[in-house]
């Protein structure tokens, strides 16, 4: 096992020195024999698809990224290979879905702007893509940026209008409307759906069916969602969220922290077909990002009033109830933080939090 290391290390030395040199057939050769010694290495997939690319062997070079991916067991910059190589080879489908899985390990890692730019990459390059489009609404709106949450609401919309789901495009179009009242976009679309008109942006209309017939076939990369789920649970694993919370003098300290991971898990959780709140689940979204934003800031009083507006919007989650009544607490207001506290308390999880924050 010694004599392999030794001699795996010695030739992944030697392949970086011939990357830097562009002297690619020789690092092809040295990477190979670096595998030899180390099957599933991968910074040595990484190298050889370094010097495939150099040697114009695309094909190669994509092939050896996703392994390089696969065997990374956590390195997004190796997806994002994956996604660059898989542009350029002209398979835009998969390289927008290659995006967005990117973009949802940066969300992990609460990187949001190099999620945000991910995310526009894959919708620029596949635009009937319903995942980025709602992840950048959820975004836009939590950074009150209207104009931009309005045109992804509207590009939801059109999407959903598209599959004939015109209930879920009207709750879009609702969305938007209650970010701009006065947008005439938003009440056009409106009219427009509830028409069930066919010339909704019949601009687009034969590409966008295309499109559409082309996201409903799996992706022919069938490994990146495993490689995905892979790399978030190895991003979980460094966070180590605290699972349950045991009756102990911290109690209070673990129930902040549990309520903290469930309310991001929230925002992580798949798009539902729950419709019974006023707000939309990507709505409750932003508002429960707005808050833990202005809670970390010691925002009281705007932290307070995002967690209402998310509750009185449909948001049923204790984690939701147990953050607002600390704050309630901390903003002297006992009467609101005890009911808030109470419903926390339903769930065993909280019992003993909420015990120790009502003394």
């Amino acid at each position: 096992m010694a004599k392999n290391r030794a001699r795996y290390q010695e030739a992944t030395r030697r392949g970086e020195a011939y990357l830097q040199n562009e002297q690619w057939q020789e690092a092809f050769g040295v990477y190979r024999v670096a595998i030899a010694e180390f099957s599933q290495s991968a910074p040595a997939y990484d190298g050889l698809g370094q010097a495939c690319f150099g040697l114009k062997q695309l094909d190669r070079a994509l092939e050896c990224y996703k392994l390089a991916a696969r065997y990374s067991k956590g390195d997004v910059s190796y997806l994002q290979k994956v996604a660059d190589m898989q542009e350029r080879l002209g398979r835009l489908s998969e390289a927008a879905r290659t995006y967005m899985a990117v973009g949802e390990v940066f969300l992990r890692q609460r990187e949001l702007d190099k999620a945000v730019s991910n995310w526009q990459r894959a919708v620029r390059l596949e635009s009937s893509l319903l995942g980025p489009h709602r992840r950048l609404a959820m975004v836009y709106q939590r950074q009150n940026n209207t104009r931009d949450a309005v045109r992804e609401y509207l590009a939801i919309a059109r999407i959903l209008q598209m599959k004939g789901e015109d209930k879920k495009a009207l709750q879009m179009c609702r969305a938007a409307l209650r970010l701009d009242p006065d947008s005439p976009d938003v009440i056009t679309a409106i009219d427009l759906i509830r028409k069930g008109a066919a010339e909704y942006n019949r601009v687009e209309e034969e590409e966008e069916e295309v499109v559409e017939e082309k996201a409903a076939v799996q992706t022919a990369d069938e490994d990146l969602p495993a490689m995905v789920r892979q790399m978030a649970r190895a991003f979980e694993a460094e966070r180590a969220p605290v699972a349950t919370v045991t009756k102990t003098a911290s109690a209070l300290d673990d129930a902040r922290r549990l309520a903290q991971n469930q309310l991001a898990e929230e925002i992580f959780r798949d798009e539902d077909d729950d419709d019974s709140g006023s707000l939309s689940k990507l709505e409750r979204d932003a508002l429960i990002g707005q808050a833990m934003d202005y809670e970390s800031r010691n925002q009281m009083e705007n932290a307070i009033g995002c967690y209402e507006r998310a509750i009185v919007g449909g948001l049923r989650l204790s984690a939701a109830y147990f953050s607002l009544g600390l704050l309630y607490k901390d903003n002297s207001q006992p009467d609101k933080a005890a009911r808030a506290l109470q419903v926390a308390g339903k769930d065993a999880a909280y019992q003993a939090g909420v015990q120790e924050a009502l003394g």
